[in-house]
């Protein structure tokens, strides 16, 4: 029973800890989306962004996957690529990018809680979703190329 009751003292604590990190950051992503934060960013971003085979319009869908992850992301992919008609070559290349890099900074920040390493959480994840992203856009461009 003490097993028991420790467990669930732990679950809660970490719950708490969760909801203290998640909740602030989905408001302050909400109060950063209707300023022009992600499009200046994703001006900033725009020469990495074409080297992954990805115009400045993936850049909110993309900064929403990054921040919150894919499930979250997806509502405001599936409302952009359909307000500005994203090829489909882009939404693949930027749902690589996602499903090897999503929710960065929530993960990181949950992950500092339990005892992980900032650095390498965000290192390692960042550089794998863009070397991959990259290679993968060269790889199609030049496939299309060749069958032109």
């Amino acid at each position: 029973m003490e097993a028991l009751l420790a467990a669930l003292a732990g679950g809660l604590k970490l719950s708490f800890k969760l909801l203290l990190i998640v909740v602030p950051l989905v408001t302050a992503f909400e109060v950063l989306r209707y300023l022009p934060v992600f499009k200046r960013a994703g001006r900033a971003l725009d020469p990495l962004m074409r080297g992954m085979g990805l115009t400045r319009d993936a850049a909110v869908p993309l900064f929403t996957g990054i921040f919150l992850g894919i499930a979250y992301g997806a509502g405001i992919i599936i409302r952009v690529a359909r307000a500005k008609g994203l090829p489909r070559r882009e939404l693949f290349l930027m749902g690589l990018f996602l499903a090897t890099c999503h929710a960065v900074v929530e993960d990181t920040l949950i992950f500092v809680v339990i005892g992980g390493d900032p650095w390498i959480m965000l290192g390692v994840r960042v550089v794998l979703a863009g070397a991959l992203t990259a290679i993968l856009a060269r790889l199609w461009r030049k496939r299309q190329d060749a069958l032109q």
